[in-house]
């Protein structure tokens, strides 16, 4: 008999009429370079591909471009470099990782007290672990990474990550789409979130009739959010990913008192960006 994760595993990685492709690099403008991570479409379903929101959080937080977005720094630059000063552990959790792109790009970049947990439900972690082992720097050198699952929702799962300490920040990347999930997403994001964790979120929108009410009545109820710009002259100041029609969020929990009933942040950046 199929379990719950069997069940939420087909649901959000095998949708009826599935075609999609490997992806073949980071696009052009965003001028960083691709990790060539194995992926598998045909083993994991969505979860075997490198989306594009992928190559655009690499970019975010390449440390070569922080002064040409706005907000910048989201990682404090002193985890990016070796230093002699004991700096206390920054912890670091990415939700449904896929094959681990994200997760790992960032590991590779930082430097210890870093600590990336990179997570997905259990059918995907077999694949984050094989890429970790191919594409990670040694630990000697970059931060320290956990792979493990952790299934949207289960409670179980997200104090297990919980158990070594809060997070600084959670990383979403490409997994607003199906409105069946996303109670699922907001749960676990306001179980392993406090007032001080940010939340950066990677979209891309692909149909904007279902993923809307994720921002308005999900996430913006409980988060406040900005866009991230460009600011660079080369750039003029415009959304970072405007050119994949993609956009990339920063945001915190809001305190318990400014919970909304629903939240117009994301239509209003939808009308600004239009010209409306």
């Amino acid at each position: 008999m199929p379990t719950q994760d069997d069940r939420d595993f087909k649901l959000g990685n095998r949708p009826e009429g599935l075609c999609v492709i490997a992806s073949e690099g980071a696009p052009s403008y965003l001028k960083t370079s691709s990790i060539s991570l194995k992926q598998d479409i045909d083993t994991f379903g969505l979860a075997g591909k490198i989306w594009h929101s992928a190559y655009t959080l690499q970019a975010l937080f390449d440390p070569e471009r922080q002064d040409t977005i706005e907000p910048n720094h989201i990682i404090p630059t002193q985890y990016y470099q070796e230093t002699k000063t004991k700096n206390r552990p920054y912890r670091i959790l990415e939700l449904g990782a896929g094959t681990g792109y994200v997760g790992i790009s960032l590991a590779n970049q930082l430097r210890k007290p870093c600590q990336v947990y990179i997570t997905d439900l259990e059918q995907v972690v077999p694949l984050i672990k094989e890429n970790v082992a191919a594409y990670c720097v040694p630990e000697s050198m970059g931060a320290e990474i956990i792979v493990d699952r952790l299934h949207w929702g289960n409670s179980t799962d997200a104090q297990r990550v919980l158990s070594g300490g809060g997070f600084d920040l959670v990383v979403v990347s490409d997994c607003v789409y199906f409105p069946e999930l996303f109670g699922m997403l907001l749960d676990t994001l306001l179980e392993v979130c406090d007032g001080s964790t940010r939340v950066v979120i990677g979209y891309k929108c692909r149909s904007l009739e279902k993923e809307v009410g994720f921002w308005q009545d999900y996430f913006g109820r409980y988060f406040m959010y900005e866009p991230v710009r460009n600011t660079s002259e080369e750039d003029g100041c415009q959304l970072l990913g405007g050119e994949e029609q993609l956009f990339v969020f920063v945001g915190r929990k809001r305190p318990e008192n400014q919970v909304r009933a629903a939240d117009d942040t994301f239509t209003t950046l939808l009308f600004c960006s239009m010209g409306i």
